[in-house]
């Protein structure tokens, strides 16, 4: 054998190896998310998509599934500090969890701010359901559009009556 045989057989074992670790550097990941292995956090994910949502009244967005451990808490007052909105902005509701209040999710309601508790003794899986708007009213009309109403949301009692107010709704996997 001549050198340019050697030469490519050894760049043919570089290409091999390279190809290897790009699908490797795909599967990895979608692996260890199927088993749970990494997990999204709810605060996390709700203001990454709440940054969006602020500026594209009436859209409604749901979150990748999300992991709440037992006694984690998604709050207003967390969410205003990474937002530009206030915590009396921001709507919650237990939404496909309602009818688990009492071993499951639990929603904490103030005057200015309210906070979904996970009263749970494992993990639990969710998606969240995210929709603005300018309004308080206009955003019941989207409950509406979007079929969320059937979840009962009283934004009203939280939202001031003018001014941006976004909701959120927890959904079942």
């Amino acid at each position: 054998m001549n050198r340019n045989g050697q030469a490519f057989s050894t760049f043919k074992l570089l290409i091999a190896a390279i190809v290897a670790m790009a699908i490797l550097a795909i599967l990895v990941p979608i692996i260890l998310q199927v088993l749970n292995i990494i997990t999204k956090e709810p605060t996390t994910e709700v203001t990454t998509i709440l940054n969006d949502l602020v500026d594209k009244p009436g859209t409604l967005k749901h979150t990748a599934p999300v992991t709440f451990n037992p006694d984690d808490t998604l709050a207003g007052a967390t969410l205003e500090a990474k937002l530009p909105l206030s915590k009396d902005q921001i709507c919650m509701n237990l939404g496909e969890f309602e009818d688990d209040e009492e071993r499951g999710f639990h929603l904490l309601e103030s005057d200015d701010e309210q906070r979904i508790i996970w009263n749970g003794t494992s993990q639990q899986t969710v998606k969240i359901a995210l929709i603005c708007n300018v309004s308080v009213d206009a955003l019941e009309s989207d409950f509406d559009l979007y079929g969320l109403d059937e979840f009962s949301p009283d934004c009203g009692g939280i939202c001031p009556e003018t001014g941006d107010c976004c909701a959120l709704f927890l959904k079942r996997t």
